[in-house]
């Protein structure tokens, strides 16, 4: 040990040794007399959510910003509605997601390339995406390179170049992905499910990212006129999170992004998410020699504004949000035939798919599919014990604080209310509304909204070694479907 290390240890020896007889000791200041026993429960803390300012753009845009000055960071949510996938048309499945990937492979000037190598200069990253019910841009920025992003993201927005080299690379990419599909076995099960509950050609029931069919027709023409009749400035919104300034902002953006005027606009039409005919259904995608079955079990649920939010979020928490759900803790603690099991909600504007998710070892399928239906079934006939309904609520309210834990997140909560129409105040009161659901609303929600014997069962697997027990689930006779989840 070196000199300078002695004498650091005898410096800090000799302060621990000191430290009973100083006035700063914090062992005779803790308020906690006996460490051996556990502490009880501190109060629940009220969490505040952030406050957005709401104003408008020159070209009808709404903006909302919420400043944040603790970091030199930013954060953009940029929601164009009416551009997602429900709004491709008949036999062009795939063209609003191909025509967003387009959008960052030259604009302005710029090649792909150029915008690639302007994001590193500018330590940003611009990404559009999509939603099935709108199209999404999304930058996160230095506040020192502030407006040089907003000029970044305002040409990728209103001037995309729809390179015909560039189209015909990203088709080609896409191309391949749609090819592999079959090795996905996941998304194939999701392809199969949203088909039987929508139906193939409808708005949410075809594929979003399309079919190799659908892509062997799309066009660049094709791109340009969904550009043009679904991004519409003035029906859009921007969400603004971080270090600025709400005047200095608004004023850079009225200069460039407030002043784009479209070239002419449909009108977003309102989808008609109406479901299939009800009853168990089993569609099927055999894959001779698969270890697990990858199940997708779902049907139509809610929509966003259904006044049973909060019941329906309590009861799905409960059901597969986490690891003490009960079907984690079915399937996975006591039974050991899976890794994992949830159950979502794809809140949507019309009513979006209530889903399942698992894969299970192949031998144990048919047990493990008796379980979740027997899971269910006991939702809707037996209200939840108060220590259950209480963690679940409890799970929720603790939940929100990490919905804004950073600037990027923060402008993604508040982008979700605005596409969703709700009040940019939704969530002062959101831990309230969670509070208030009791166990009889639950059992309600579980036996009107989930019934177990209106659900569609997607399955990709080993039909040989599995078709025996399913027989017995009383699922019906399975609906074959080709490789890349399409009905034969």
């Amino acid at each position: 040990m070196t000199k300078l290390s002695l004498m650091i240890v005898a410096i800090l020896a000799g302060s621990a040794l000191a430290a009973p007889n100083g006035p700063d000791n914090v062992f005779q200041k803790s308020p906690i007399k006996d460490w051996t026993k556990k502490p009880a429960p501190t109060a629940e803390p009220r969490f505040k959510p952030p406050v957005a300012k709401r104003l408008k753009l020159a070209n009808g845009m709404a903006l909302l910003v919420l400043e944040n000055k603790k970091l030199p960071i930013a954060s953009f949510v940029l929601v164009a509605p009416g551009a997602g996938a429900a709004a491709d048309p008949a036999g062009k499945g795939g063209l609003a997601a191909f025509t967003a990937d387009l959008l960052d492979e030259g604009a302005g000037g710029l090649t792909a390339l150029g915008i690639a190598e302007e994001q590193d200069r500018l330590g940003a990253t611009i990404g559009v995406g999509l939603d099935v019910d709108a199209a999404v841009v999304q930058v996160n920025t230095l506040s020192r390179t502030l407006d040089a992003s907003i000029d970044l993201m305002t040409k990728i927005v209103t001037q995309p170049a729809f390179d015909a080299k560039e189209f015909d690379r990203v088709r080609g990419d896409r191309q391949t992905s749609l090819d592999l599909r079959r090795d996905r076995p996941r998304e194939v099960a999701g392809v199969m499910l949203a088909s039987a509950l929508y139906g193939a050609d409808s708005a949410y029931g075809h594929a979003s990212a399309g079919t190799r069919e659908s892509f062997k027709g799309l066009s660049l023409a094709d791109a340009k006129a969904f550009y043009a009749d679904h991004w519409n400035p003035a029906k859009m919104t921007l969400v603004v999170a971080g270090d600025v300034d709400t005047a200095a902002l608004k004023k850079k953006l009225d200069a460039g992004l407030g002043a784009w005027k479209p070239a002419g606009t449909k009108p977003i039409a309102k989808v008609d998410a109406s479901a299939k005919p009800v009853g168990r259904r089993l569609l099927v995608v055999d894959r001779p020699g698969a270890a697990q079955t990858d199940v997708r079990i779902g049907l139509v649920g809610p929509g966003r504004k259904d006044k049973r939010y909060f019941e329906f979020e309590v009861l799905r928490t409960t059901l597969g949000d986490g690891f003490t759900s009960r079907l984690v803790q079915k399937l996975r603690e006591e039974m050991g035939i899976v890794y994992g099991a949830s159950a979502s909600m794809d809140w949507r504007l019309s009513p979006g798919p209530f889903v399942i998710a698992t894969a299970i070892q192949t031998p144990d399928t048919g047990r493990g599919l008796a379980e979740v239906i027997k899971i269910l079934d006991d939702l809707s006939t037996a209200e939840l014990t108060a220590a259950e309904l209480e963690k679940s609520k409890q799970n929720i309210i603790r939940a929100l604080p990490g919905m804004f834990d950073s600037n990027a997140s923060t402008a993604a909560a508040f982008a979700d209310l605005a596409h969703q129409g709700l009040p940019d105040t939704y969530y002062a009161t959101y831990a309230d509304a969670v509070r208030r659901v009791n166990g009889k609303q639950v059992k309600e929600a579980a036996r009107t909204v989930i019934p177990s014997g209106k659900m569609a069962f997607a399955l990709v697997g080993d039909l040989a070694k599995v078709k025996a027990e399913l027989a017995k689930l009383g699922l019906g006779d399975a609906a074959m479907h080709d490789v890349y989840g399409i009905a034969k």
